[in-house]
């Protein structure tokens, strides 16, 4: 999780020291619908799998726990 944290934090929210993982990024405007496509890009490529359109909703990407759910789903065989 440190490694999606750290990612997000750079990219969407350089000025914070720490985003917590419960915080919802959506509501907040750390990240937006274009910053959803980024972060996928970022977890496909990092985590070896490939998201279908059907992940691209907000129930996966709006808390950091929630991307942290949306990845382990993922890479299970």
């Amino acid at each position: 999780m440190t490694e999606i944290h750290d990612y997000v934090r750079m990219e969407f929210a350089p000025e914070r020291a720490s985003v917590a993982p419960d915080e919802n990024l959506l509501a907040q405007g750390i990240v937006d619908s274009l910053g959803i496509l980024k972060l996928v890009t970022f977890l496909e490529q990092r985590f070896g799998f490939e998201a279908a359109d059907d992940d691209l909703v907000p129930e996966n990407f709006s808390t950091l726990e929630m991307i942290r759910d949306f990845v382990e789903r993922k890479r299970k065989p």
